[in-house]
């Protein structure tokens, strides 16, 4: 019996120490494990306050380029109005340009009108001066012509201008510089049964060539055409007043 109870005790004291290395064990886990969920949470802190920077960060740029869309889309909007007023004004000046060429001769000019054919007298008087087309006679019917209406005139293709100079060298009629020889025809646009009424009234300028001798035909048309002025338009005096 005594030689028994010490091989049980040996066996209870190596379970309890079996026991007691597993307890210690766990407990050394326990421990580690305890350390490492204290350790682990600062981690994530500092992530998370990274991340709430970076999304602030982000989200202020975010309004940062909301605001220069929100300037760029205003300029735009600027710049746009700026070019359509631009065109619109662009447009005025050009209908205006073309209206102060068209005024001044420098374009072609097209509509109903009439036509004046001047020639010398056909039978000359024997020993007396010819009778012939001067340019004070061109000059005396384009007047009656601008006083009827007519909105472009020309002799001979030559356009009637406000520089126009009329003058006479030898048998030749002198146009914008131009030597012109008859038979002479004025062409005129404006309203033809005015302006052939005005020509042909009774006793009036018409009546008085043709009772010199002189050749006046008078015709009205429907469609005419009035060349633009070619000479060269330039004021080496003349400076307009501001």
């Amino acid at each position: 019996m005594s030689a028994r109870r010490p091989a049980r005790v040996t066996g209870l004291q190596l379970i309890a120490a079996v026991v007691l290395a597993g307890l210690g064990f766990l407990f050394v886990v326990q421990v580690r494990a305890g350390r490492l969920l204290h350790a682990q949470p600062e981690v994530p802190t500092r992530n998370v306050y990274a991340l709430a920077t970076l999304l602030r960060q982000e989200r202020e740029a975010r309004l940062a380029l909301e605001r220069q869309v929100e300037t760029l889309q205003r300029r735009q909007v600027e710049v746009e109005r700026a070019a359509t007023a631009g065109r619109t004004l662009t447009a005025a000046m050009s209908r205006e340009l073309e209206s102060l060429r068209a005024l001044a001769g420098l374009k072609v000019m097209r509509g109903p009108g009439v036509t004046v054919a001047l020639a010398d007298a056909k039978a000359q008087p024997p020993g007396a001066t010819p009778v012939v087309v001067t340019y004070q006679d061109l000059v005396s019917v384009i007047n009656e012509l601008w006083a009827a209406g007519a909105e472009a005139v020309s002799v001979n293709g030559q356009r009637v201008t406000a520089m126009t100079g009329f003058g006479q060298v030898g048998g030749t009629v002198v146009v914008n510089l131009q030597r012109l020889n008859g038979p002479f025809v004025v062409t005129a646009i404006g309203d033809p049964a005015t302006l052939d009424g005005a020509l042909n009234i009774r006793g009036g300028l018409v009546d008085g060539l043709r009772a010199l001798g002189l050749s006046i035909v008078v015709a009205r048309h429907a469609d005419l055409q009035v060349p633009a002025y070619r000479a060269v338009m330039k004021f080496e005096h003349a400076r307009p007043v501001e």
